[in-house]
């Protein structure tokens, strides 16, 4: 099967790669965890059009969650990206995309994986071929998978050995930029924190807990329903935050819907965040957000999946596999310190300015708008030096 569609991409891509041409001005970003523009395509969007105006961008984002129904659906998708991948001159993914890896490129494309996390806390991508919850070898060799990116945009550097792994790329290749998310989180938290609290006023009468677990391919995962037996809602705010392509159980009751803001937003207004094995948790380290870890399948989810880091190690007094352990623990002294020592190893020291940096490298190294983008420097500087030089 796996050969068959490789078969057909390429078939289809010879075609359109032979009746079209680069546009220079023309960056595509594509994306399979949501049917919306992901938050780091929204904002380095916004970023690459307030650097240079002229660019041209095409944005194809849609949910996959696996199995032949989803294919199909995700068919006409795929058949599409193709012709913008033949005609552009910048691509930008956030998760792995069959048709960026399988078939062989004009030399103009430049092919950026910003991923979508701030490291790598829980094993991915190559590291997991062969694994339950990893890909199957023989087709991850016939698709090719992860082959053909340029450059891949990383976190902190103490993670880069493990993106070289996930990725099958060289050190080289990473930019250690942060994402674009990390800004917003910096920059936003208090406005977008105005907007939740004022859609959702009962939030801020009592400390919010945001229980926001990880991907679980297959699995009926019942970390919610445990929560919310052992948590007493009468003191606490619990939000439950489902990653979009899980099957985790949801309660009947005991918990806020808060379906209108991310997880990555609810960060701002979050007292608590209990995850387990997600990359969520560097996202609140940044926001220096207490956060608990709910491993109570951690032997499976070692065996299935896999982690880059010991959780005990990295976080002691912040790891449990009973729900009314993590519970007591609300009631305690959150070990800060800890917290501390954590952000200060796993995230970078200089954020601020990962969406500009991707920008600008995006404009000057991958070329984008290359004839227009060295236009807009010539008048900026003759601006700066005062005497303006016509085009």
């Amino acid at each position: 099967m796996a050969r068959t569609v490789k078969a057909s991409m390429a078939a289809a891509y010879w075609t359109v790669k032979k009746f079209t041409s680069v546009d220079e001005n023309k960056i595509v970003f594509l994306g399979r965890r949501m049917d919306r523009t992901p938050l780091d395509f929204r904002l380095l969007l916004e970023e690459l059009q307030k650097q240079n105006s002229e660019i041209r961008p095409v944005v194809l984002s849609r949910m996959y969650r696996g199995g032949w129904k989803e294919t199909l659906k995700f068919a006409p998708v795929l058949i599409e990206s193709i012709y913008h991948l033949a005609t552009a001159k910048v691509c930008v993914l956030d998760s792995y995309w069959p048709a960026v890896s399988a078939l062989t490129h004009r030399p103009e494309l430049v092919v950026y994986q910003i991923w979508h996390s701030l490291g790598k806390i829980k094993q991915s991508g190559l590291q997991t071929v062969g694994r339950t919850d990893g890909r199957d070898h023989a087709v991850a060799d016939v698709l090719q998978m992860h082959q053909g990116y340029d450059y891949v945009l990383a976190g902190a550097e103490v993670w880069n050995p493990r993106y070289v792994e996930s990725f099958g790329v060289q050190e080289s290749q990473l930019l250690n930029f942060g994402l674009p998310r990390a800004d917003y989180l910096l920059h936003e938290r208090f406005r977008v924190a105005d907007r939740i609290n004022s859609r959702y006023p009962d939030l801020s009468k009592k400390p919010v807990v945001v229980y926001a677990p990880t991907f679980r391919r297959g699995t009926d995962a019942d970390g919610a329903l445990r929560l919310v037996e052992a948590l007493d809602t009468d003191r606490f705010n619990l939000v439950i935050k489902m990653h979009g392509s899980d099957t985790l159980i949801m309660p009947d009751s005991g918990h806020i819907e808060v379906p209108d803001f991310t997880a990555t937003e609810l960060l701002s207004v979050t007292d608590y965040l209990i995850t387990d094995y997600s990359s969520i948790a560097l996202e609140a380290a940044i926001l220096d957000v207490n956060t608990m870890y709910y491993v109570y399948d951690r032997e499976e989810y070692l065996q299935n999946n896999g982690l880059n880091i010991s959780l005990d190690e990295e976080m002691p007094g912040c790891v449990f596999e009973s729900a009314d352990d993590l519970v007591q623990a609300l009631y305690k002294t959150y070990p800060t310190q800890t917290l501390q020592k954590y952000k200060k190893k796993y995230i970078s020291t200089d954020l601020g300015h990962s969406t500009s940096d991707l920008a600008e490298h995006i404009l000057t190294v991958g070329e984008l708008c290359s004839r227009s983008y060295e236009q807009h420097l010539n008048k900026e500087n003759s601006l700066i030096s005062g005497s303006v030089v016509s085009s």
